[in-house]
């Protein structure tokens, strides 16, 4: 017996973006349905981020052409992260299984056949891999590499050239919500859950219509919150730097005791003192960075739980 499927689909602001990309997602999922693939009961649920333009107006009219597309409106605009949260933990009382995809279906839609196979062979989690970035422009490519080189060397876990398209189980989505609302990176979180495993490559394609809600100041935000959330190497580092401030002040307390205030040797020291400090001081800085990103002291900007549902199409 087939398990049902929704499609999770977070939107902010896509009143461009919609009226071209959602008939796809409503094709595809009458092709898996017909094909016996996923249940009757399968949707494509459309996430409303507190759009400022026509977004959730023109859900509803897809809605009303189109049962098998269903839509929720969340209370206020909370981020791509919260909004595909908000949207998966609705899901997750209605599937068996989820998919979640950006609404300008960059990434390949008929790669969520193999998504499915994965999925039935008892994969609770297939992460969408892109293998390719030809349409993008030379800076959004620079970027990725750049930022996926830095997941890497800051061990972060996350799968390379990995973003928000993937499938999770039921049982997979109730773990991530038992994380709480600690902010985390949910490409990252995806990439390291205890749970079967697979991938499944795709060509990224152009975007259809409208343009991305990320600025270069949003993007590198993002990449230090999800190092400073994610490495496994920052707190060895944080380490490193608390000892070395010990060993500067174990150095400063011998120059003291054997040879007193002499300047010739004091001065020979003093670097090695302040160096040390420095030092130091950087592991503080990134220890307490690293700690206030996973929880320990909160934050009223990055510690929000997904919004509620305002409402939904009937």
């Amino acid at each position: 017996m087939a398990d049902v499927l929704y499609y999770v689909i977070p939107c902010y602001n896509e009143e461009d973006v919609l009226p071209l990309t959602a008939p796809v997602f409503v094709q595809k999922l009458k092709s898996l349905i017909a094909a016996g693939v996923v249940a009757e009961e399968s949707r494509v649920l459309f996430v409303n981020d507190g759009s400022k333009d026509r977004t959730w107006q023109l859900i509803n009219e897809i809605h009303a052409r189109e049962p098998l597309a269903l839509g929720v409106d969340l209370a206020r605009n909370g981020g791509e992260k919260n909004a595909l949260l908000a949207g998966m933990y609705y899901a997750a009382e209605r599937a068996d299984c989820m998919i979640t995809m950006d609404s300008d279906l960059q990434d390949d839609i008929d790669a969520s056949d193999d998504m499915l196979r994965e999925y039935y062979n008892g994969k609770d989690l297939v992460l969408g891999v892109r293998n390719q970035r030809r349409d993008d422009p030379f800076s959004e490519r620079f970027f990725s590499a750049s930022f996926y080189l830095m997941m890497k060397i800051f061990r972060t876990g996350l799968v390379s050239q990995h973003s928000n398209f993937r499938l999770m189980s039921r049982k997979a989505v109730k773990m991530l919500k038992s994380y709480g609302n600690i902010p985390y990176f949910l490409p990252a979180v995806a990439s390291t859950m205890p749970l079967p495993r697979a991938t499944v490559t795709h060509a990224r394609a152009a975007r259809k219509a409208g343009k991305s809600h990320y600025n270069y100041k949003s993007k590198i935000r993002l990449a230090l919150d999800s190092v400073l959330v994610h490495s496994r190497l920052l707190p060895w580092l944080a380490l490193a730097g608390l000892c070395l401030c010990a060993l500067a002040a174990l150095a400063g307390l011998i120059l003291l005791i054997v040879f007193g205030a002499k300047d010739h040797v004091f001065s020979g020291w003093s670097f090695v003192l302040c160096f040390g400090g420095a030092m130091g001081a950087l592991g503080f800085f990134v220890l307490g960075a690293w700690l206030a990103r996973v929880g320990l002291y909160r934050s009223f900007a990055d510690h929000t739980a997904p919004p509620d549902v305002r409402e939904e199409t009937k």
